[in-house]
This record gives C-alpha cells, sequence and structure tokens, in this order.
C-alpha cells in the first residue's frame, strides 16, 4: 500500500515563507479508480488557487482518505494506492 501525502505549500512569492495549510480543491481521479505512476490525482490549493497536484506514486487502485474542500497540513494523508 503506498500512501499519497499531501504537497507542502508556500504562498507565492516563495522566498523565506513557511509553509501554509492548504485545500484539497478536487479529485481528478474517482475512488476506487486504477490510476497509473504518475497520474494527476487531485488538485490541491491555497487563497483560493490551485497551486499543485497530488500525484500517483504508484500503478494500482486508488482510495480517498480526505475530502474535497478539506482544510490540510503538508503531510497528510489523501488517499492510498493498492
Amino acid at each position: 500500500m503506498t500512501e499519497l501525502v499531501f504537497p507542502e505549500l508556500r504562498r507565492r512569492p516563495v522566498a523565506n515563507r513557511a509553509p501554509v495549510r492548504g485545500v484539497l480543491v478536487r479529485w481528478l481521479a474517482a475512488d476506487g479508480s486504477a490510476v497509473h505512476v504518475g497520474d494527476r490525482l487531485a488538485e490541491v490549493g491555497t487563497d483560493g488557487e490551485v497551486v499543485g497536484w497530488v500525484l500517483a506514486l504508484a500503478t494500482g487502485t486508488l482510495w480517498h482518505q480526505a475530502r474535497a474542500g478539506e482544510v490540510l497540513s503538508a503531510g497528510a494523508v489523501v488517499g492510498l494506492i493498492d
């Protein structure tokens, strides 16, 4: 089982800023769907803008562990690939 974690986000500009909490904006892959290494699985953002993605780190079946709209900190588990 591979854990997918919420990425570290920084406000722009990046210089000398601490990581911030962000939002899992939306899932791009359905719960229970087949995914492949490198697929974009979810959009993540802060301050109302999309600033990154959660990418598949393995090939298998995706299981959501966080909901769209949920506020998260870097390192929080958002999904599992079995």
